[in-house]
């Protein structure tokens, strides 16, 4: 099996037999504040472990705290997904393993040897050569808080950016064991923390130290593993851990717990550097190496500009020379009557979220309005956390068999908080200091450069048969964080149905963004991300599978129009980067690697009679490693030409502002045309242009047995996935078209396979296999077509 490839961004946590709910809970929601938005952390059941290709995406996999013996029965004897784990880490996998995943993760287990809970045996994984012990101290019980403490821990020098020796208090603990260290040490275990205090069950260690090793780094092969015996991932200021501290012959004050849970937060953190991943909070420059983004008036914190804790408020805006049609966007009759007063805010409760919708001048309370009262109400909405009402600990159990199952606390739910959307002030005009991540006056100018060089005038309505029109990106909705733009245009109806297009919903961040499918789409600093708001004659309903098609050409034209960055089209839906010095490949080797730029998304509405189409799109622009950029791909393409005589300058460094301004204008000639020759056959010549996949050899999965594929084409007419079994070749037509467009049959929903032959009547035929984007999932990197779950 694979390991995880230079672009792995997600961290997978155990959900299967054995976990602690509450330990799972806390596991998630301590990940998820320290590692996103640069990478996503989810749960993962042992069927997807056992089924699917989960290595080359997984930066990190994670084992919590729980039962070992489930998890052997789980992944060694029922799945064998253990060997893959192995092998997983051996290729550069990352693997954290937190009590029962620790014990999991040793050479072998010795649990309560010789009383009633009695485990001994070998474990698989054996990423410690050697044997966890345990209990570490007396008192242990299942399902009991009876063994539960709060510890103190010793941390070893080399697992902070200290040379000193570090203590770590109050930390939870509840049934984990210690690690007896071979003699002598082989240089592939570190020392990370050892228990302060030692106990009699742990008192036979073997290690030659005086204190018992609580958790250790392993190197194996080319990845890591730490296993960590306590639980860190519990927040001390809720039970148990508070109840464990209360236990304490001194319990400690507010303040020392609150200091406490900084250091231990701070440890986590360093556990996850140590195992090779990048914490966002670890990186203190801006976006592109900016400092402008965070402004001069020092009314900002950079930490929250970049890491976002909340959704912020939302400027509906338009361009300059057509300033009316952001405010009339919210005021017309049939969508104001939907809306309720609320204190001078317009309330508008849709489908999923509410909407205090007022203009800029609602936000002085009162007082002044002006610029500055605007600047500082925007940063105290950005330092202000929301109240959120999460459900009480007290009485979860570590119990994952108790009946009934715990309800164990989940992470904020930003679409039940209120959002605000503000509308033009008539009497101040914007401000870039009210988007420090995104300056509105650059892009305007940007888009009104990038239409003049398509021969098209900017800032003006253009008549049409439905009456005057703007051109797509002259109204558009921007917000510095948003739950996700697709889901706030997608399910909320009011909005959907009563909106103006052309709109554009643009976010610097996003706190739920979706992908295809169940996939979550990942916004770091730098990721430019919206969704556009369109309708779609009744008579081009057949062909909205053309529309994602249409949304990746534009992307490719916008940001790479002359080829040279190595911008292509992954059907169906997926931006990649085929060039040298990406996806594991050296510059100056010879061998393009791929690695994914981009992703596009399209929900389609039949809402009052019409089709409102919301086109979602997420582009890495700016983005830091491990994801890869146009930023990356420019500098790669700088230091090739450097090297040699280039017959042509370089193409202008990309920026957030030009990048957007370019993609709207580029789709939206796109669309007048897709909507005027109705129909895409005017753009396929364009499209297998930028594709990766003409002639590729797949593996089709669906079919007992697996069926081998040479990809020929895209079908006009329908846009489905053309492919001829190995071994076939494409007859020729009369048709006018070219050979791999040639076909008797494109109709209809399903996969198929289409029989083709000469208009005279061939004696041979050519079997083509058809495949639907929207029921198969490309794996790209292993060259299999699987049905899409």
């Amino acid at each position: 099996m694979p390991g995880p490839s230079p672009s792995a961004h997600q961290v997978l946590v155990y959900s299967g037999p054995g976990v602690s709910p509450l330990s799972l809970s806390h596991t998630l929601l301590t990940l998820s504040l320290l590692l996103l938005p640069h990478y996503t952390v989810q749960p993962i059941t042992p069927e997807v472990l056992g089924s699917q290709p989960w290595e080359p995406s997984c930066a990190l996999l994670v084992i919590p705290g729980g039962r070992d013996l489930p998890y052997v029965e789980e992944l060694t004897q029922k799945r064998k997904v253990t060997k893959r784990i192995k092998d997983y880490v051996a290729e550069g996998g990352r693997y954290l393993g937190i009590c029962a995943g620790a014990y999991f993760g040793a050479g072998e287990v010795r649990f309560d040897v010789g009383g009633p809970m009695e485990v001994v045996g070998e474990r698989e994984l054996a990423f410690f050569p050697g044997p966890s012990v345990g209990p570490t101290y007396v008192g242990f019980k299942y399902a009991s808080e009876a063994g539960s403490r709060a510890i103190t821990l010793f941390l070893e020098p080399s697992s902070s950016s200290s040379s000193q020796h570090r203590v770590l208090d109050h930390i939870y603990y509840n049934g984990g064991g210690y690690f007896v260290l071979p003699s002598p040490l082989p240089s592939t275990v570190q020392v990370l923390a050892r228990y302060a205090e030692s106990d009699a069950s742990s008192s036979s260690s073997s290690s030659g130290e005086d204190k018992p090793v609580a958790a250790v780094l392993t190197k194996n092969g080319k990845g890591r593993a730490i296993l960590c015996s306590v639980h860190p991932e519990y927040p001390l200021s809720d039970p148990p851990a508070m109840d464990a501290m209360a236990r304490l012959i001194h319990p400690p004050e507010k303040e020392q717990v609150e200091r406490s849970d900084k250091e231990r937060i701070a440890w986590v953190e360093e556990l996850l550097e140590l195992l090779g991943l990048q914490p966002p909070g670890k990186d203190k420059k801006s976006v592109g190496g900016n400092p402008s983004v965070v402004g001069a008036e020092g009314e900002e914190d950079p930490a929250l500009l970049l890491h976002p804790t909340h959704p912020s408020p939302i400027f509906l805006l338009s361009h300059p020379n057509l300033l009316d049609i952001a405010s009339a966007a919210v005021s017309k009759a049939d969508l104001k009557g939907k809306m309720t007063d609320v204190d001078g805010w317009d309330v508008l409760r849709d489908g999923n979220d509410e909407l205090h919708i007022g203009s800029l001048e609602r936000t002085a309370s009162g007082t002044h309005f002006s610029e500055d009262s605007l600047t500082q109400w925007l940063a105290k909405a950005r330092r202000t956390q929301p109240v959120l009402d999460p459900p009480p600990l007290e009485k979860l159990s570590l119990d994952s068999q108790s009946e009934p199952a715990p309800q164990p606390p989940q992470p904020p739910d930003f679409h039940s908080i209120p959002k605000t959307v503000l509308t033009p002030s008539p009497t101040i005009a914007y401000s870039p200091r009210w988007t420090p991540l995104f300056n509105l006056t650059t892009y305007w100018s940007e888009i009104d450069l990038a239409r003049k060089k398509n021969g098209r005038r900017s800032g003006v309505l253009r008549k049409t048969e439905e009456g005057e029109r703007w051109s797509l990106g002259d109204c558009l909705l921007y917000a510095e964080t948003v739950t996700s733009t697709q889901t706030m245009l997608d399910r909320n109806p009011l909005l959907l149905t009563h909106l103006p297009t052309p709109l554009v919903f643009l976010a610097s961040f996003q706190l739920s963004g979706r992908g295809r499918g169940s996939n979550i789409w990942l916004s770091p600093p730098g990721c430019l991300q919206f969704s556009i708001l369109l309708e779609l004659p009744a008579s081009l309903s057949s062909k909205m599978v053309f529309i994602q098609y249409i949304m990746a050409l534009a992307v490719c034209e916008a940001v790479d129009d002359d080829g040279r960055l190595g911008v292509r089209i992954k059907w169906p839906n997926d931006i990649y980067a085929e060039v040298e010095g990406v996806g594991g490949t050296e510059v100056g080797s010879g061998k393009k690697g791929k690695a994914k730029l981009g992703g596009i998304l399209v929900n389609t509405n039949f809402v009052g009679g019409k089709w409102r189409i919301v086109v979602g799109c997420g582009i890495n622009v700016l983005n830091a490693l491990p994801t890869t950029s146009l930023s990356q791909l420019h500098g790669l393409l700088a230091a090739k030409t450097s090297s040699s005589s280039p017959s042509k300058p370089l193409p202008a460094a990309p920026t957030m502002e030009g990048t957007f301004a370019k993609i709207m204008t580029a789709f939206d000639s796109k669309w007048e045309q897709f909507i005027e020759e109705k129909g895409f056959k005017g753009f396929m010549d364009e499209y297998h242009g930028r594709w990766l996949h003409s002639g590729q050899e797949v593996t089709l999965t669906t079919t007992e047995p697996h069926t081998r594929l040479r990809i020929l084409s895209i079908t006009p007419d329908h846009g489905l996935l053309r492919c001829i079994p190995i071994g076939e070749r494409a007859k020729s037509t009369s048709s006018g078209l070219t050979q791999l467009y040639g076909r008797n049959v494109d109709s209809g929903e399903d996969d198929r396979t289409v029989s083709s032959s000469n208009r005279g009547g061939a004696a041979r035929t050519t079997e083509f296999v058809d495949l639907q984007p929207d029921g198969n999932s490309f794996d790209l990197m292993s060259g299999m077509i699987k049905r899409k779950v």
